[in-house]
């Protein structure tokens, strides 16, 4: 206190001090004003020897008035102002605001995203240079991030002033004497206010109040206040939900009415119920304004001498007190006046303290903005070639006024934009790009409620209809999908265009993209397919119609025309029924011309009244699935210069009713057989039989010539003649000679041809046709068993196997021979293939051994289950171990000369069928399937299922079996690739040839006693007896094999089971980082032990890429190798091409396995834990590199 009276002289109530001045101020007199929610200012009059003040020594410094009250007042000086000089001193006023009052130097538009209020308020603050002392958030409420806060043309302080009323936050000012600075305090509830302010109430007498601080003087002012406040708002991304909230807040004051506010600003209705709703929710904001309303019903002013009186206190007068004073006051403005020759005046105006509710600022309203600002459609990548929006539709911009930088794509937050129009599955909507510019509005002007208006031509971005064609009205997408219309008179016409295919449908005056004119009408074209559907019926005329009149299906020309040409058809057909030739079905005409053509009734009609013409350059095809009736008023016409064919599934008739019919060839022979019946020629009047060279008649029985009663019998052994009256022969001689006879010249006919019956209602067979069916089923039926059946009620089952290497070569997989390596083996035979007779036939003599032949690709199978009749060698190519192969027990042969029908045909694919489904992809229907599957025990099991009709079992993939001549062999190979045949068949053993069926280890046998075909139970996935759960469809590995038409060898039912190297697969394993100074793959490690591991450099190259097989995976492995010199610096310069090849190098000689019939000199890659065992066949870690005599040792000596 000594310290604080020493600034006093005697005289000297206030101090001014400025701090880094050099201005000595002497205060005269002052007034200062402080309020809630508002800056300070204190208007301070001052007297100084300085008779001239220069502005810069006080303005924008700190200064600081002290009152011998004890009240400090810190602050910053904004305002200086000479009032007059006199001989002895100057006189001046200046203004000393809080801090906050510069923020009102700073105007500008701003835009800040995702950010509460509270944030913004600090980031704005902070960027005038106010740290963490100087202002101080102490709220009791969560405040939510807003999508957008907007400030538009407002200083800083307007701005933070704005936005704190909107949810009701005030602030107040404390001074810090320690710093002698002004600290802003933000609060939002009543427990911030500061309490413990007590004055006596006294009254004082006269004009002396006895120097004791007090209040004094109170006055009241009450208000009718509303009652409640109801808000209601939109928010479209929850249009269904309703916004409406109702608030009224307990008080004491007298209340009535209700305010209703609609579009406040909020996302959620909120709890009205709730005394404290979500933060800023629709109730929130109900109750705020009610609050807000509540605090204007009752003022209170009171006078004091007491300097320490500030906002933001509940000051509790002491003593006798009216009833508004009792709960206390608070401060919500105080104004000061003083001078050095007076004492301290202070004029206090507040609102009665209540619980219930608390101080909120006076509501602020947002600017508006009437019109629209301009901004650019903005995406996440620079000139994006498509929209950039949300799962809404809506836009990002980048508002032109807005300075701040940016990622893009983030400038603005998501936007609609209005459409012409809108609705549930309805609209327009014409995608904005990258660098548009669209016109912003706002919803009622608010600044935080924006959407695009629409999109503008600029600069950058010309219109593209203009003064130089004006007459069009186009609207076009960025890759130019495009909608023209030209109301050029006299040029009219619609253009609808997309570039892909150069697809244009373009109608009335077309021209080119110069404008040139390239014809009228109408055009429907494009580069790619072209379709054109009319569910109820299409149709297609050249008949006129000037300027669109008439009914748009009038077909009246077309109908008529068919009509008459049906009329003529018929009386043809009564021509032919009297002459007894075969009549046309001119009632399927008739029906089809009243049930179909006339309602077009899902049928198309063309016309054309002055001609129609189709051509094609290569071939033209009409097809219907009942009748096909070609019919002329004139001629028809039909020339080919190659072969013409009619082929008839019954009869063939042709009939000329008053005309010739003339069959006549230029230069080939005119046979005519009637290979199952009867041929007879008969004329009304003569016939004529005439040849320029011989006539030769030949019966296999005999020959009968009868004329006028008279006969010749020609048969075998006797010729016999004869006549009713006189025998006249006229030679010049008659010469007799021995016995003799010349036989017939044999004509051999083919077999009649048998054709599927289809229903004619439905066009499907009367009978689903499938490969093979349990025998349970009887004759005619083809549905799916039901019960568990062994394999023999559907046929005869075979089981092949071949060898496998090793577990790391896989099966079938021998070791790999390069050009120089020799591999010999006891060889001679001559090689056969069956003819057409079923006969063999002498191949060529230069073809390979037939099991020789399979070579690197397929390998030699073994029958290790079941009978099998064929003989011969079954091939499956490396890597599939196991065959099964089923020949259907009751597939129908072909059928044979003479018969007409075969019982029970219809039930099975003809071969010929199958052929074609071959060659077109199709599947076969069978009843039933079978799949391999390993035991508990890991012993491999086949499994059989049924399949029922429309299940996607019951079709498999047909295969066509092609004779190899150079191999001797049928072959199957894959459509989509394969490095060889996936299954081979040589019909028999090459005589004489020594080659044992395998050259491998043993083979697995199949340890089962039967197989069994096991309904699929609708709940597959629950079943638990084996085989089930049953794999899916496509992971089922089966064919029918069909074999050419003169082999002899009936289709074939193959399942396989793949290898798992041939499974695609990814790589993994992080591979051994080397060490030392020995060559990695040196023969003390990769011809011993377990072998050398993968680098680790190799590894993390391949690790996580994907291969289709373990083959793939290995060549894989050696080209990475070899582009790596460190691994391959101790190589000859041999085995580094071979690496960079991915070939194995080879190894030295010590290293080579030197067998029976061959050397293997190449390195290998070794699985440490067998695949069959778990081991993973694409891990890293589980290979090693090693020698063929460690590979070899590992396998068959360990």
């Amino acid at each position: 206190m000594d310290n604080w009276s020493a600034l006093f002289d005697g005289q000297t109530r206030y101090v001014l001090d400025i701090n880094d001045s050099t201005v000595k101020a002497d205060v005269l007199r002052f007034r200062g004003r402080e309020a809630l929610s508002e800056p300070f200012r204190w208007d301070i009059e001052f007297t100084s020897l300085h008779a001239n003040i220069p502005p810069e020594q006080v303005l924008m410094k700190y200064a600081s008035l002290r009152m011998r009250g004890g009240k400090n007042v810190h602050g910053v000086v904004t305002r200086l102002e000479w009032l007059s000089t006199s001989r002895d001193q100057s006189h001046y006023r200046l203004t000393l605001s809080s801090r906050l009052t510069l923020l009102g130097y700073t105007r500008q538009c701003a835009v800040f995203q995702n950010l509460s209020v509270p944030e913004v308020v600090e980031q704005v603050l902070r960027k005038h240079g106010l740290e963490g002392p100087d202002f101080e958030f102490r709220l009791e409420r969560t405040y939510p991030a807003r999508e957008l806060i907007t400030q538009w043309r407002e200083t800083d302080l307007q701005f933070i002033q704005r936005i704190l009323s909107e949810v009701g936050i005030y602030w107040r000012t404390e001074m810090d004497d320690v710093h002698g600075l002004d600290t802003c305090i933000l609060a939002d509830s009543q427990l911030n206010y500061r309490f413990d302010v007590q004055l006596p109430y006294s009254e004082p007498s006269g004009l002396f109040d006895g120097a004791a601080d007090s209040v004094w003087d109170v006055r009241t002012w009450h208000n009718i206040a509303t009652g409640t406040v109801a808000t209601r708002d939109y928010n479209y991304r929850t249009a269904t939900t309703p916004m409406d909230a109702t608030v009224s807040v307990r008080s004491d004051a007298v209340t009535t009415g209700v305010h209703y506010r609609y579009t406040a600003p909020y996302r959620d209705a909120g709890d009205d119920t709730s005394p404290e709703p979500e933060t800023e929710s629709g109730a929130f904001y109900a109750r705020i304004h009610h609050e807000r309303e509540l605090s204007r019903s009752a003022r209170i002013h009171l006078f004091s001498n007491t300097a320490h009186l500030t906002p933001g206190q509940v000051l509790e007068p002491q003593g006798d007190v009216i009833t508004a004073l009792k709960e206390g006051v608070i401060l919500t403005l105080v104004t000061f006046r003083g001078a050095r020759d007076s004492r301290l005046h202070v004029s206090v105006w507040g609102v009665p303290y209540t619980e219930r509710y608390c101080f909120r600022p006076a509501e602020i309203p947002r600017p508006l903005i009437p019109g629209t600002l301009p901004a650019r459609i903005e995406s996440r990548e620079k000139n994006d070639i498509y929209a950039h929006l949300d799962e809404q539709g809506r836009y990002r911009v980048r508002l032109d006024f807005d300075r701040d930088a940016t990622d893009p794509g983030y400038g603005y937050l998501w936007l609609r934009m209005a459409k012409p129009t809108a609705g549930e599955t309805s609209g327009w909507h014409t995608p904005l790009t990258d660098g548009t510019e669209v016109a912003i509005a706002y919803s009622n002007g608010d600044i935080d409620l924006p959407y695009i208006a629409c999109a503008l031509y600029d600069s950058e971005h010309p219109d593209h209809v203009t003064r130089d064609n004006h007459t069009r009205n186009v609207l076009r997408t960025p890759a130019n999908n495009k909608l023209r219309m030209e109301d050029r008179r006299g040029e009219e016409h619609i253009k609808l265009a997309t570039e892909y295919g150069k697809s244009q449908l373009n109608s009335g005056h077309m021209v080119d993209s110069q404008g040139q004119r390239r014809g009228t009408g109408a055009e429907l074209r494009t580069d790619e397919h072209g379709v054109i559907r009319a569910g109820k019926g299409l149709f297609v005329s050249a008949d006129a119609q000037p300027k669109a009149q008439g009914e748009a299906l009038d077909r009246d020309a077309a109908l008529k025309e068919i009509d008459r040409l049906n009329q003529q058809l018929q009386q043809l057909e009564i021509a032919a029924e009297k002459a007894q030739a075969l009549k046309a079905d001119v009632d399927s005409q008739i029906q089809m011309f009243a049930q179909r053509l006339k309602p077009l009734n899902e049928a198309l009609l063309m016309t054309a009244p002055e001609g129609m013409a189709l051509t094609s350059g290569e071939d033209m095809q009409l097809a219907a699935t009942k009748n096909v009736a070609v019919n002329a008023g004139g001629d028809i016409s039909a020339g080919v210069t190659g072969n013409l064919t009619a082929l008839a599934g019954e009869k063939l008739g042709l009939f000329a009713r008053s005309g010739q019919l003339s069959l006549k060839s230029g230069e080939g022979a005119i046979d005519v057989q009637a290979q199952n019946a009867s041929l007879r020629l008969f004329a009304e009047k003569k016939l004529t039989l005439s040849s320029a060279s011989d006539i030769s008649f030949a019966g296999k029985k005999r020959i009968t010539l009868i004329g006028g009663g008279s006969y010749l019998r020609l048969e075998a052994g006797k010729v016999e003649y004869g006549t009713t009256a006189s025998y006249m022969r006229k030679v010049k001689r008659t010469m007799a000679a021995s016995a003799s006879a010349k036989p017939a010249e044999a004509v051999s006919l083919p077999p009649p041809a048998t054709m599927r019956e289809f229903n004619p209602e439905t066009l499907t067979p009367w009978v689903t046709p499938v490969y093979a069916k349990s025998c349970l089923k009887e004759k005619g039926c083809t549905d799916a068993g039901t019960a568990e059946e062994p394999v023999d009620n559907f046929g005869q089952m075979t089981i092949f196997a071949q060898p496998v290497e090793d577990d790391c070569c896989g099966y079938g997989h021998q070791h790999e021979h390069a050009d120089d390596e020799v591999v010999q083996h006891a060889q001679s035979a001559k090689k056969r293939k069956p003819d057409a007779g079923g006969a063999n036939a002498p191949a060529p003599a230069q073809a390979t051994a037939a099991p020789l032949a399979l070579g690197a690709a397929t390998g030699v199978m073994t029958q290790v289950w079941g009978e099998w009749s064929l003989t011969g060698v079954l091939g499956a190519a490396r890597g599939i171990p196991y065959v099964g192969a089923m020949m259907s027990a009751l597939y129908v042969p072909s059928a044979g000369e003479g018969s007409d029908r075969v019982p029970g045909r219809d039930e099975f694919w003809y071969e010929e069928e199958l052929r074609q489904k071959a060659l077109t992809g199709a599947k076969a229907t069978t009843r039933v399937r079978f799949f391999w599957r390993q035991d508990e025990q890991g012993n491999m099991r086949v499994y059989g299922v049924h399949t029922g009709e429309g299940t996607p079992y019951e079709g498999v993939r047909t295969a066509n079996m092609v004779w190899n001549s150079e191999n001797n062999r049928y072959e199957f190979t894959p459509a989509h690739g394969a490095d060889g045949p996936l299954i081979t068949w040589t019909p028999e053993r090459p005589e004489g040839s020594d080659l044992p069926s395998h050259t491998g280890s043993d083979i697995r046998p199949i340890d089962q006693a039967t197989i069994l075909v096991t309904p699929i139970p609708d709940g597959k996935d629950e079943y638990t007896t084996p085989p089930f759960p049953v794999p899916e469809e496509r992971d089922l590995n089966d064919y029918i094999l069909v074999f050419p038409a003169d082999s002899g060898i009936k289709p074939i039912y193959v399942y396989l089971k793949d290898d798992a190297r041939n499974v695609p697969g990814e790589a993994t394993g992080n591979g051994v980082k080397l060490s030392g100074d020995k060559p990695w793959l040196d023969m003390s490690v990769t011809n011993s032990g377990e072998g050398a591991p993968i680098p680790s450099q190799i590894a993390d190259k391949l690790r996580g890429q994907k291969f289709n097989s373990f083959d793939d995976f290995r060549e894989t492995i050696w080209n990475e190798i070899g582009r790596h010199p460190e691994l391959t610096k101790d190589f000859t310069t041999v085995n580094k091409d071979r690496i960079e090849d991915g070939l194995a190098p080879w190894v030295p000689k010590e290293g080579q396995y030197i067998g029976p019939n061959s050397i293997v000199k190449k390195f290998a890659i070794h699985h440490v834990v067998p695949i069959k065992d778990g081991g993973g066949v694409y891990d890293m870690d589980n290979l090693r590199i090693v020698t063929p005599k460690l590979h070899d040792e590992i396998h068959y000596r360990r």
